[in-house]
Order: structure tokens, then sequence, then C-alpha cells
């Protein structure tokens, strides 16, 4: 089975930053909402393990990886964007950390989403991603 990880590294009340690994490997960094309790569209999800699916997404036009079951939570999709402004409490992908007009960002985010898929394009069957914590 394959596996997905994403390590936060660093958590503020801006913005949460992580890097992102596919079978250990690591491949881009994501950046997430700060934590807001789980709110939907405004907070990170909480750390735990999760089933993953590659599923279309209507909104973004293309199949993108679906982290499922977060309690409360609904279409949790893994895509490009910059900032929180951008996230809508998914992931986003890229590939290092930075600012955008002031706010916490990642950086060439298609860039990084594109390795992203490259890298799990042969991916089938059950897919978990680990989501921890590391920073305080």
């Amino acid at each position: 089975m394959h596996k997905m990880e994403l390590i936060r590294v660093e958590q503020s009340s801006e913005a949460t930053l992580g890097i992102f690994k596919a079978d250990g490997k690591a491949i881009c960094w994501m950046l997430e909402e700060p934590w807001q309790n789980n709110k939907q569209n405004v907070s990170c999800i909480p750390e735990g393990e999760y089933e993953v699916d590659y599923e279309y997404s209507p909104s973004k036009g293309r199949a993108l990886w679906t982290i499922k079951d977060v309690p409360h939570r609904d279409y949790v999709r893994i895509h490009s964007g910059n900032t929180v402004d951008d996230t809508e409490g998914c992931p986003l992908t890229g590939t290092k950390p930075g600012y955008l007009q002031g706010k916490r960002a990642v950086l060439s985010s298609r860039e990084a989403f594109n390795k992203l898929m490259e890298a799990t394009k042969e991916w089938t069957g059950p897919v978990k991603i680990v989501i921890t914590n590391v920073a305080a």
C-alpha cells in the first residue's frame, strides 16, 4: 500500500506549513489554514491517518487527491495555490515556503502540484495519508 505523509513543521495564527512525502520521499511543501478547531473552509484538518482517493473535482475541473473521512468536513482536496486565501481548508502545494503580499505562502505551486501528481500517477488501490504536527 502506498503512503502519503504531511509533516507539519510550522504552525502560527496565519498558516500551517508542512513537508509532503510520497512513499517516504519528500515531494513538496504544503500550506494549510491555521488550526481553527477543524472548522470547514477555515482550519487545517486534525492530525491523524486518513484514506486518500483520486477523484474528480468539479470546482477544479480535474481529478485530485481527496482526503476522506475528515470529521465534519467534505471535499478536502490537495491542490495548487499560494496563501490561505486559496485553501478553503485544503492543503496547497509549493516548491518552497515564502511570503506573498506579506502573507505566509508556498511558492511555485503549480510546479509542485505537477511534481506530486507525477510521483503518484500510477498509484491505485487504497492510499493512506498520515498527518503529524512536529511544530509547537
